[in-house]
């Protein structure tokens, strides 16, 4: 009986258990599939489509763009950006990491990610990134694993 009883114990959902299945829901409602509010200037981030947003949702201020023509590209090597670009409003950089280590491509200075950064991406060794800026504005770019490495996206 003592049996029985210590598989239905383990049976029974923990709090422990109801607390997680809990944060994991909340996490789920506030995942990048539904469009952020602009705050103090911040990335508006309107869905498309593909990304279960509506066509009519407005666009964000840059966004990953996988399969975009690049206007512009941006190398890093040797744990640095390449040269400032100047782009015009709708079009894409690809950054290529050519480097053996991992960074980041996000808008911001000194490793700091701005609030409501409107790119923050991983960047593996070998492998690129193009990100399209859809409005008019300088875009401080910042790998938040190495807070040296900086560079501007100029859009016209």
């Amino acid at each position: 009986m003592s049996n029985t009883a210590s598989t239905r114990k383990s049976h029974r959902p923990t709090l422990l258990g109801a607390s997680l299945g809990a944060l994991v829901l909340a996490l789920a409602a506030c995942s990048s599939s539904s469009p952020a509010e602009s705050v103090g200037g911040g990335a508006s981030q309107g869905g498309t489509a593909s990304q279960g947003g509506t066509a009519s949702q407005s666009a964000a201020r840059c966004e990953v763009t996988a399969g975009a023509t690049a206007a512009a590209t941006n190398t890093i090597t040797s744990s640095n950006f390449g040269e400032a670009v100047t782009i015009s409003a709708g079009e894409a950089v690809t950054f290529t990491n050519n480097d053996s280590l991992p960074h980041t491509v996000t808008e911001g200075t000194s490793g700091q990610a701005t609030d409501g950064a409107c790119v923050d991406e991983p960047i593996a060794a070998g492998a690129s990134v193009t990100v399209t800026f859809n409005e008019p504005g300088d875009y401080d770019i910042t790998c938040t694993l190495h807070s040296s490495m900086q560079t501007v996206v100029h859009v016209e």
